[in-house]
């Protein structure tokens, strides 16, 4: 990945205060990147999960910028060491990233998988959910609901609707 678009990607995410959790979306009906594929009603629709998905390193910067940051048990989050160490070091900690996560970058000249219970040990991640916990359906139930609930119409919803004149 590109080193620098991920420190100010990672700036932006911090600067708004924002969740993040590594996922995908895998889309309901078609693949929006297919040329047939005409979203209904202006939108999308998908589900978030984190099976399958991979974040390198510079995947692993972004994520370091928010504020509640989540990598699901079937999400595999890489690193390798990267040129411009001093540069990554102070937005670690800028990001109020400890410095064993770069302590452990330092040690490895190769890839290297970080586990779970590693990244929160370290701060990379606050948490061992998934990316479920900020785009499930039981986000709905916090009180306040968050911006990005959905709340789907039931079965029933049109036909309980009352008559348009």
């Amino acid at each position: 990945g590109d080193l620098l678009s991920a420190l100010a990607a990672g700036r932006l995410i911090h600067e708004k205060k924002l969740d993040v959790a590594v996922g995908r979306t895998d889309f309901v009906g078609c693949d929006p990147g297919a040329w047939n594929c005409l979203a209904k009603e202006g939108a999308y629709a998908g589900l978030s999960i984190d099976a399958g998905v991979e974040c390198d390193s510079a995947c692993a910067l972004m994520l370091a910028g928010g504020i509640r940051r989540f990598v699901g048990p079937q999400a595999r989050l890489s690193l390798y060491p990267m040129g411009q160490k001093q540069m990554v070091k102070a937005y670690l900690e800028e990001m109020a990233i400890g410095p064993a996560l770069f302590a452990a970058i330092e040690r490895r000249s190769v890839e290297r998988r970080l586990e779970p219970g590693m990244m929160l040990k370290v701060g990379l991640t606050t948490g061992l959910q998934s990316v479920d916990a900020l785009t499930g359906a039981t986000i709905c139930e916090a009180v306040p609901r968050p911006e990005n609930c959905r709340i789907r119409p039931s079965a029933n919803a049109e036909a309980d609707a009352p008559a348009k004149l």
